[in-house]
């Protein structure tokens, strides 16, 4: 078997796994109400201003890190909305726990 089949067959048990489908059914679930899905939306395109402000050396308004800090309150004073959150974080915990495998396994090829 290829190392392309292999990383094939990798992505198919990250889709197939536990932390994947939960998510996923969740995450379907929550979009399928309009109302979840432009608060999250919402969320997201704030975070996405303010991480790229960070990103570009510029300190975040206060202002702005205050609605985004509200809004997320009141998003996770949703039930669901914090489980999708908290399942999104287990999940990129997931990748970064794979790419560190996949680093360590080949540093001694790259360093």
């Amino acid at each position: 078997m290829s190392v392309y089949e292999k990383a094939e067959e990798l992505v198919k048990c990250i889709n197939e796994s536990a932390e994947v489908k939960a998510y996923m059914a969740l995450k379907e679930k929550l979009y399928a109400d309009e109302k979840s899905m432009e608060s999250i939306k919402e969320f997201r395109d704030k975070q996405a201003e303010v991480q790229n402000l960070l990103m570009q050396g510029q300190e975040a308004d206060p202002e702005k890190m205050e609605k985004l800090q509200s809004l997320y309150k009141i998003l996770v004073s949703n039930p669901e909305i914090k489980e999708f959150f908290d399942r999104e974080v287990a999940f990129d915990e997931m990748l970064t726990d794979i790419y560190k495998t996949i680093g360590d396994g080949v540093k001694n090829i790259i360093g």
